[in-house]
């Protein structure tokens, strides 16, 4: 899983900087790219097919050059995102890691590709301060208060994943909770608001995906008990 997501890294880095370096090649001429890839690609291919006006026609060679190359590496990238996507379905780690609330495809294959089976971490703080979503502690007065998390060091990728995760399941809390999981979640999301619920819901996820590598036993639900 690691070499698949490396590889799937690498052909989107790829991707962003073709992207980048036509949108600015385009921006000399004065013609501004649109929003989105759907939006850019429609641009490119108006311009070479002469749809706009005010790009150069030798310079159209060079243009097509890289749209080719462009369309190539997204096909890659497509061909790619299937292959893991069929990795996932055929492993088991991941199958029980996408148990846990807000976690689907790309963040099991991410947690997964990280962690392995967690024997790199002593223990699962170790894993959240590896992967960057341990918040930093402030200490005046005698309080310690929680703080964000340092965003330059960590996995970007996977941080952003669990993230959106982590948003996902907090937009959707239920009035009454069902789970002990959603009573912390709605008691925490009212002391220190949605943000902070976020970066503490991924820290925890995190850890428990850590202890479920590490043990390989599956995620248990625990019901709120009336």
């Amino acid at each position: 899983m690691q070499s698949i997501e490396s590889s799937r890294k690498f052909i989107s880095k790829e991707l962003l900087s073709l992207t980048n370096h036509m949108r600015a090649a385009l921006y000399e001429y004065g013609i501004t790219t649109r929003r989105g890839q759907k939006g850019f690609k429609q641009l490119v291919v108006d311009v070479l097919d002469d749809h706009i006006l005010g790009f150069p026609q030798a310079l159209k060679s060079v243009l097509r050059i890289l749209w080719e190359r462009f369309c190539q590496t997204l096909e890659q990238l497509d061909g790619i995102e299937k292959q893991r996507a069929q990795l996932i379905k055929q492993s088991e780690p991941c199958q029980r890691l996408k148990e846990m609330e807000g976690v689907g495809d790309v963040c099991a294959s991410l947690l997964f590709a990280n962690l392995g089976n967690g024997s790199s971490f002593k223990n699962g703080r170790q894993a959240s301060a590896y992967v960057g979503v341990t918040p930093k502690q402030y200490s005046s007065g005698g309080k310690v208060s929680m703080r964000g998390i340092d965003k330059v060091g960590g996995n970007k990728e996977l941080r952003s994943a669990l993230f959106q995760g982590a948003f996902s399941i907090i937009n959707r809390l239920p009035e009454e909770p069902r789970t002990t999981k959603q009573a912390w979640l709605i008691s925490l999301v009212r002391r220190v608001g949605v943000k902070r619920a976020c970066i503490a819901l991924a820290n925890k996820t995190v850890r428990t995906a850590w202890a479920i590598l590490a043990s390989g036993e599956p995620y248990k639900v625990s019901p709120v008990m009336h």
